[in-house]
Parts: C-alpha cells; structure tokens; sequence
C-alpha cells in the first residue's frame, strides 16, 4: 500500500497538476474576432515569432503548443482587461500571458504573409507557463486556425514554411488594429512592424 502511495506521490500527482493547469491555458484568448483593446504593462509572453507543435493529446486537437519570449514589464497589447491577465503562480508554476508588442519589430523582426489554408495560432491573451529550467522562454497552449490570410515574425520571410511550421500569427485585420492601437497608445509618428521583402 505504502508502495502504491509513493508511486501516486512522485508520478500521478504532479501529472494531475500539470494537466489541471495546462486545461486552464485556453480560458482566455478567442481573441481574432475582439474589437476592444487595451494596454498593459505587466511582463508577458510575446508569441510573435513562435513556432508551434500540434497539442499530442487528441482531445487537444485544435490547440498547439508554443515556445514564447519571456518579456519584462513594458507596454503590450491585449483583448481582454489587463487585471485577468497578471502574472501569478499555480502549483509553484509562474503563470503569465501572451500579449502583443512591437519588441522583436525593434529588434529587426519583418512579417511575412501566409496564405489562408495553411495552419498557425492564436497565441493573444492565452496563459502561458514560464519554464523553470529557462526563465527567457513560456510554453503557451494556443488555438490553432486553418483558414484566413494571416501573418507572423516567425520563418525569416520563409514563406516555404507557411504550410507546416503551425506559425504563431494573427489575420491581417488584426494585425493592422493592433499595429495602430500601439502607435496611438504609445504615441509613435509610425508603427515600426514591416513586411518582408519578398
């Protein structure tokens, strides 16, 4: 019995917890659709460049994981109020949320454009987990869509990697609300996001 025990102790429990926490990822975020916006000023996950994997669970078929950019406080754009959006901690994981900024456009990241039918996701608004053994990164849980143009940092103006990369992105009427949203809140002459050459 004791055996028994030790094994739901060291194996079953800290599995039941992650899957209770990774469950909650996707109560916010069905964010494409949203016209309110606001800006926040908590750290947050930026998916803007992520790469993402199919969820392996089938009853997670629509969702993909992601590997986000940990960013400190700064400004960044949300669909939802910022006050759901605060970083906490659940089961000793530090939870925050995947917003959108114009960092990695400093930085010199360019956007390129996917054709509708390839698949990419969702990542703004969704909970994220920041990786205890890599601070600089969060595993975000997001939805993924296969239709509508849509655009990403990810793939280096890549568009070879539209069709399988599942690209963190938004649509392109997203992305131009976004983009002006931040230039007006943050009172820039112009928005620094650019496309790719190609």
């Amino acid at each position: 019995m004791n055996r028994v025990r030790a094994v739901l102790l060291t194996y079953m429990l800290p599995l039941i917890a992650a899957l209770a926490v990774a469950i909650g990822y996707s109560q916010y975020g069905r964010a494409q659709g949203s016209t309110k916006l606001y800006l926040c000023k908590m750290p947050y996950a930026l998916c803007t460049s992520a790469r993402c994997v199919p969820h392996p669970n089938p009853f997670h078929k629509n969702e993909a994981i992601c590997s986000c950019d940990v960013e400190p406080a700064g400004p960044n754009m949300a669909s939802v109020p910022c006050s759901q959006l605060q970083p906490t901690t659940i089961h000793g994981h530090r939870i925050i949320y995947s917003t959108y900024s114009f960092v990695q456009y400093f930085q010199g990241g360019k956007s390129m454009i996917c054709p509708s039918g390839d698949p990419w996701t969702n990542c703004l608004d969704m909970r994220c987990t920041v990786d205890p053994f890599h601070p600089g990164k969060a595993i975000c849980i997001c939805d993924i869509m296969r239709s509508g143009e849509f655009t990403t940092v990810g793939g280096h103006c890549n568009t070879a990697t539209c069709k399988n990369a599942y690209w963190s992105g938004a649509t392109l009427p997203s992305y131009n609300a976004g983009n002006a949203f931040l230039v007006k809140a943050l009172h820039l002459k112009k928005s620094p996001a650019t496309f790719c050459d190609n």
